[in-house]
């Protein structure tokens, strides 16, 4: 793990926490009912170790890709459901449905970190359009590493959980950035700590 001062952590958690909560919010307003997100857990870690944070099991996920427009930053958001069933029991009614409401679920939290990442850099970012993908986290995620022009060796992994009522689901959003927007956002969290 990258060694973080106390500030840098919790300005990356803070991070995480707004990101959540939009989605929350948008999520609640979307299904009519309470639904509560929070960011306990947050860590920067070396993708040669990510098989300590990740279980090797099959896992539903959304990738989404980050542009910073003006000043050349790329990275990826992977958004995974361990418990995508789950996930979609809770949600809704209907089992036939579990692939398009994890889109959907991976589309919020995508565009709400998007827009936490955007405000807290102030920097304009662009996602792409979400695709679906199912394999392994630690597959997923060096597929995307493969797809960054300057590569990356770290990661910021945010545990999340979304919670309605007394059920709580574990949710992993993965922040995949290259080394220029991994040394920016630690340059900025630095600035706020």
């Amino acid at each position: 793990m990258v060694d973080l001062k106390v500030e840098e952590i919790d300005a990356l958690r803070e991070l995480g926490n707004i990101g959540v909560a939009h989605a929350a919010t948008s999520l609640s307003m979307m299904l009519g009912k309470m639904i509560d997100m929070s960011v306990p857990n947050v860590l920067i870690a070396k993708i040669s170790e990510l098989h300590k944070y990740f279980e090797d099991q099959i896992v539903v996920g959304v990738v989404t890709a980050l542009e910073d427009v003006e000043n050349g930053r790329t990275g990826y958001l992977y958004v995974s459901f361990p418990e995508a069933k789950k996930i979609a029991k809770l949600l809704i009614e209907d089992p036939e449905l579990v692939d398009s409401t994890i889109m959907e679920l991976g589309n919020i939290l995508s565009s709400s970190f998007c827009n936490a990442i955007a405000d807290l850099l102030g920097i304009m970012l662009i996602p792409s359009p979400p695709s679906l993908a199912e394999d392994t986290s630690i597959a997923i995620v060096e597929v995307i590493v493969a797809q960054i022009a300057e590569k990356s060796d770290n990661v910021i992994v945010f545990e999340t959980e979304l919670k309605e009522k007394e059920e709580a689901i574990k949710i992993l959003v993965t922040l995949v950035p290259d080394e220029k927007f991994l040394d920016y956002i630690l340059k900025m969290l630095g600035m706020l700590g």
